[in-house]
């Protein structure tokens, strides 16, 4: 396991609060994009878009990020200790994106309070896949409050997780694996196969975390909703997506999910919390309230199990100097 400071990820999560992403600064997702433009039409070039090109396609772009890190840490390490914290933390920051989850929510509802659905669904467009040009108030509305729901897992826990078990390597694997399924991984006539791996890999990285994010909900709500979350979310085409959104829809007593139009093609998905009342935008503000509340819970969580694994390993680090002495 990759050790890390607790400093570090609460440093982290500090400067996510404090400067969100902002757009022209250098930022791992944006590298990792650049880099999969540049792999595909390297690879697709010379073959067919196979599974297998698939595969190497992911571990070409992911490998070259990797070594992009380790070449900058070495270069870290001949400053001094201190610059490769700051180098880990910086990384461990760019994984994270609370603040602009944020921004973006606040971004539609500032048109749908204004009551400018046409301007609302434009914004909506920006955070979701589904087609936004004929939804009602309502729709847009349980857009967003999905959005944060499925997205608190994406931005914030996972990539918290995967810090703490591999470090910053562990955080920067794991936010280009999530930004190469939101590029390649579409079952479209073009990445059916091609960008299988890619989707594939990104639900095994999630796949603990989002289970982890709902066992967040349940603590910050006191309540425990596990079996119902559980159940609901294994109608979801995805692994991951309905834990986070079985748990909102919990939370805020409210229905969420339900059928979505894509590229004008229907799509039925299931319903969760079907008994719940219609959302409304006042949810809005309290699913961010609940985004908060979890991300604060996950981070002292977080924090916790690193200082925990770090007391761990200098007690063992103890015992096995005195019994070599």
């Amino acid at each position: 396991m990759f050790l890390i400071n607790p400093v570090q990820i609460a440093a982290a999560v500090g400067l996510d609060l404090l400067f969100g992403d902002p757009r022209n600064w250098p930022h791992i997702t944006k590298l990792t994009g650049w880099l999969s433009q540049s792999c595909e039409r390297l690879l697709t070039k010379r073959g067919k878009r196979t599974v297998t090109l698939g595969v190497v396609f992911w571990f070409s772009v992911v490998g070259t990020l990797l070594l992009f890190y380790v070449a900058i840490r070495r270069l870290c390490f001949l400053i001094g200790p201190g610059a490769v914290s700051i180098l880990d933390t910086v990384i461990i920051y760019q994984t994270i994106a609370a603040r602009d989850l944020h921004c973006h929510a606040e971004a539609v509802l500032k048109p749908l309070a204004a009551r400018d659905p046409v301007e609302a669904r434009k914004r909506l467009s920006w955070l979701v896949g589904r087609d936004t040009q004929c939804l009602d108030e309502p729709e847009v509305v349980r857009g967003v409050i999905e959005s944060i729901a499925e997205n608190l897992t994406d931005g914030i826990i996972a990539p918290l997780f995967w810090s703490v078990i591999g470090g910053a390597p562990g955080a920067l694997v794991y936010r280009a694996a999530n930004t190469l399924d939101s590029v390649v991984g579409h079952r479209t006539e073009a990445y059916e196969e091609f960008g299988k791996a890619s989707a594939r890999i990104d639900d095994c990285l999630s796949w603990v975390p989002a289970r982890v994010c709902g066992i967040l909900f349940c603590f910050c709500a006191r309540k425990n909703f596990l079996a119902t979350i559980r159940a609901e979310a294994a109608g979801h085409p995805s692994p991951n997506a309905g834990w986070g959104e079985s748990a909102m829809a919990q939370v805020l007593d409210v229905r969420l999910g339900g059928d979505n139009f894509y590229d004008g093609t229907l799509v039925r998905g299931p319903l969760f919390n079907r008994s719940g009342r219609q959302a409304g935008i006042a949810d809005i503000h309290r699913s961010l309230n609940w985004m908060w509340g979890v991300t604060a819970a996950g981070t002292g969580f977080f924090l916790l199990a690193v200082f925990l694994i770090n007391k761990l390993d200098r007690n063992e680090s103890g015992v096995h100097t005195k019994t070599a002495a």
